[in-house]
């Protein structure tokens, strides 16, 4: 007669069909040991399986799991329609009750702790909660585990990021400094203590970290972002060349991207550098009928009092810009208002009248530019 499979054995067998990423079969060799979800450790294993190879989630307490074939990876199937075997189990539910049974198995706070950070991360289940009370779920629960001296990186970066996502900064230092003191390679932990160390406006204490998260990461777009929050902590420390050596080398990733020109049209107008009509143009360049990107260059040139200087980028779009209303009405809007700040009201005028004829076409009548066309048009009425 064959002997009973015993938990010891189907956990050793699940982690072995695991590594040859054969997740159905992983996790029907530890249902069939637990099938009533009534061991501690088996029910977190299926957790595991079910948390981190689900290709299809229903309201995150069913779950489709497949072995795969080779070349097959759960980053291309997920979300993706085909065979997969669907097994139920909900959760929170089932780790609380184990709870009641075993409450000295903090292993199980850390397997709430989870189920909830996944929740959140994917956006699916759990529709009665709010993202905030899912994050305070997180905490809650893998901070009893921490208490028990139970977690690794990933809980402590969890409570990191949980707190952050909530705006509070100051809460998240310790968890991500804890994180990284036990992974010193995973570079979100170091990313995410920089950004809140910024919102905390300690540029100093940043900056090592950021250096970090960009040395580590590999995906360019994850990169880009790191060196463009480098850039940013060089600017707020008044180290112009080092701020520049990071913005050029976050463009080169993503040539397009509009913070990293923004700043660095910052930079030039701050420094006074000959290439701020070139930043500016290439800010502008990105849509010439942005409301937010006209705002954003004249907020720029007036914080260093460069009126005239921004005048003249915009006065010196008018022969090439788009023919569209929305482009031309904006540029002879702010081209006008610049004038007006340079007490040239006669040459305002002129834009302020081609501004109010073109926002015509596009624009409702509600619109507030109206309101100070209006106000443009009688103080510059001969």
């Amino acid at each position: 007669m064959s002997q009973p499979v015993t938990p010891a054995a189907a956990l050793a067998q699940g982690a072995q069909l695991e590594t040859e990423k054969k997740y159905e079969s992983a996790y029907q060799a530890l249902d069939k040991v637990d099938p009533k979800n009534q061991q501690p450790d088996v029910v977190l294993q299926k957790e595991k399986v079910l948390l981190r190879y689900y290709l299809i989630a229903l309201n995150f307490q069913g779950f489709g799991l497949k072995d795969l074939a080779p070349g097959e990876t759960i980053g291309r199937l997920r979300g993706k329609p085909g065979q997969y075997s669907m097994h139920l189990l909900d959760i929170p539910k089932t780790l609380k009750q184990l709870q009641k049974q075993f409450p000295q198995n903090y292993r199980l706070s850390q397997g709430l702790g989870d189920y909830y950070y996944q929740a959140v991360l994917c956006h699916c289940g759990e529709q009665d909660k709010t993202e905030a009370q899912l994050l305070d779920l997180v905490i809650e629960h893998y901070g009893q585990a921490h208490a028990h001296q139970l977690g690794d990186f990933m809980t402590y970066y969890a409570v990191g990021y949980a707190h952050l996502a909530q705006g509070r900064a100051e809460a998240s230092i310790a968890p991500f400094e804890k994180a990284i003191a036990l992974n010193s390679q995973y570079p979100d932990s170091p990313y995410n203590l920089a950004f809140a160390l910024m919102q905390l406006k300690r540029p100093a204490e940043a900056i090592p970290y950021a250096q970090t998260s960009l040395r580590l990461y590999t995906d360019p777009e994850m990169k880009a972002d790191a060196a463009r929050m480098l850039g940013t902590l060089h600017q707020r420390t008044q180290q112009p060349n080092e701020a520049k050596k990071a913005l050029l080398q976050s463009l080169e990733l993503q040539p397009q991207n509009y913070a990293t020109l923004r700043n660095l049209l910052e930079l030039a107008v701050t420094t006074h550098a000959p290439d701020a009509a070139a930043w500016a143009n290439r800010l502008y360049q990105l849509n010439p009928a942005d409301d937010q990107m006209f705002s954003d260059i004249m907020d720029i040139y007036q914080a260093q009092n460069q009126w005239a200087e921004a005048e003249a980028f915009f006065s010196g779009q008018l022969p090439k810009a788009p023919a569209t209303p929305t482009a031309q009405g904006l540029l002879h809007f702010y081209v006008a208002v610049l004038n007006m700040q340079l007490k040239r009201p006669q040459a305002a005028r002129p834009h302020f009248v081609a501004a109010q004829a073109a926002l015509k076409k596009v624009a409702k009548p509600d619109n507030p530019l109206f309101q100070a066309i209006a106000k443009g048009l009688a103080e510059t009425k001969p």
